[in-house]
Protein backbone atom coordinates (compact mmCIF):
# COMPACT_ATOMS: atom_id res chain seq x y z
CA UNK A 1 0.00 0.00 0.00
CA UNK A 2 1.57 3.25 1.32
CA UNK A 3 4.96 4.21 3.21
CA UNK A 4 2.54 5.52 5.74
CA UNK A 5 1.49 2.74 8.20
CA UNK A 6 -0.94 5.34 9.97
CA UNK A 7 -2.53 6.00 6.93
CA UNK A 8 -2.73 1.94 6.59
CA UNK A 9 -4.64 1.34 9.23
CA UNK A 10 -6.83 4.54 8.84
CA UNK A 11 -7.75 2.44 5.61
CA UNK A 12 -8.40 -0.95 7.01
CA UNK A 13 -10.82 0.81 9.70
CA UNK A 14 -12.75 2.17 7.08
CA UNK A 15 -12.84 -0.76 5.16
CA UNK A 16 -14.01 -2.73 8.64
CA UNK A 17 -16.36 -0.18 9.40
CA UNK A 18 -17.90 -0.26 5.88
CA UNK A 19 -18.32 -3.94 6.20
CA UNK A 20 -20.16 -3.73 9.97
CA UNK A 21 -22.30 -0.80 8.72
CA UNK A 22 -23.61 -2.79 6.13
CA UNK A 23 -24.37 -5.96 8.09
CA UNK A 24 -26.38 -4.49 10.28
CA UNK A 25 -29.47 -3.20 7.93
CA UNK A 26 -29.87 -6.76 7.22
CA UNK A 27 -30.44 -7.53 11.05
CA UNK A 28 -33.18 -4.78 11.16
CA UNK A 29 -34.99 -5.75 8.34
CA UNK A 30 -35.64 -9.72 9.08
CA UNK A 31 -36.65 -8.08 12.58
CA UNK A 32 -39.19 -6.06 10.33
CA UNK A 33 -39.66 -8.62 8.28
CA UNK A 34 -40.39 -11.41 11.75
CA UNK A 35 -43.10 -9.08 12.52
CA UNK A 36 -44.59 -8.45 9.44
CA UNK A 37 -45.24 -12.30 9.02
CA UNK A 38 -46.83 -11.94 12.46
CA UNK A 39 -49.11 -9.53 11.57
CA UNK A 40 -49.95 -10.93 8.49
CA UNK A 41 -50.79 -14.58 10.30
CA UNK A 42 -52.83 -12.51 12.99
CA UNK A 43 -54.60 -10.75 10.13
CA UNK A 44 -55.01 -13.87 8.35
CA UNK A 45 -56.66 -15.84 11.10
CA UNK A 46 -59.54 -12.60 12.38
CA UNK A 47 -60.21 -12.05 8.48
CA UNK A 48 -61.31 -15.72 8.41
CA UNK A 49 -63.37 -15.44 11.29
CA UNK A 50 -64.97 -12.10 10.81
CA UNK A 51 -65.75 -13.10 7.07
CA UNK A 52 -67.74 -15.98 8.14
CA UNK A 53 -69.24 -13.99 11.33
CA UNK A 54 -70.33 -11.66 8.47
CA UNK A 55 -71.68 -14.39 6.10
CA UNK A 56 -72.78 -16.35 8.79
CA UNK A 57 -75.52 -12.97 9.81
CA UNK A 58 -76.09 -12.67 6.56
CA UNK A 59 -77.38 -16.34 5.74
CA UNK A 60 -79.34 -15.84 9.37
CA UNK A 61 -81.29 -12.69 8.19
CA UNK A 62 -82.18 -13.67 4.47
CA UNK A 63 -83.38 -17.38 5.77
CA UNK A 64 -84.67 -16.67 9.23
CA UNK A 65 -82.33 -19.52 10.15
CA UNK A 66 -80.71 -17.80 13.23
CA UNK A 67 -78.30 -19.02 14.77
CA UNK A 68 -77.79 -22.28 12.75
CA UNK A 69 -75.84 -20.02 9.36
CA UNK A 70 -73.68 -18.36 12.60
CA UNK A 71 -72.91 -21.38 14.19
CA UNK A 72 -71.79 -22.71 10.42
CA UNK A 73 -70.34 -19.72 8.92
CA UNK A 74 -68.19 -19.05 12.09
CA UNK A 75 -66.75 -22.74 12.14
CA UNK A 76 -66.00 -22.59 8.30
CA UNK A 77 -64.71 -18.70 8.45
CA UNK A 78 -62.07 -20.52 11.11
CA UNK A 79 -61.37 -23.29 9.01
CA UNK A 80 -60.49 -20.88 6.52
CA UNK A 81 -58.42 -18.93 8.65
CA UNK A 82 -56.30 -21.71 9.91
CA UNK A 83 -55.63 -22.50 5.87
CA UNK A 84 -54.28 -19.09 5.43
CA UNK A 85 -51.92 -19.69 8.26
CA UNK A 86 -50.80 -22.98 6.89
CA UNK A 87 -50.09 -21.84 3.77
CA UNK A 88 -48.74 -18.76 4.70
CA UNK A 89 -46.00 -20.34 7.05
CA UNK A 90 -45.49 -23.22 4.27
CA UNK A 91 -44.15 -20.88 1.94
CA UNK A 92 -41.85 -19.61 3.78
CA UNK A 93 -40.64 -23.21 3.78
CA UNK A 94 -36.50 -23.14 2.47
CA UNK A 95 -36.97 -24.99 -0.84
CA UNK A 96 -34.16 -26.94 -0.19
CA UNK A 97 -34.54 -30.49 -2.26
CA UNK A 98 -31.80 -32.11 0.51
CA UNK A 99 -33.65 -35.15 2.55
CA UNK A 100 -32.44 -35.29 6.67
CA UNK A 101 -30.08 -38.28 6.40
CA UNK A 102 -30.20 -37.86 10.33
CA UNK A 103 -33.71 -39.43 10.82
Amino acid sequence: MSDDPALDNLKRKIQDAKKESTSQPQQKNSFYNLGGKFFHIGVDLVAGVFVGVGLGLLVDWIFKISPWGLISFFILGSVTGMVNVYRSLKDEEPKNNKKDTHV
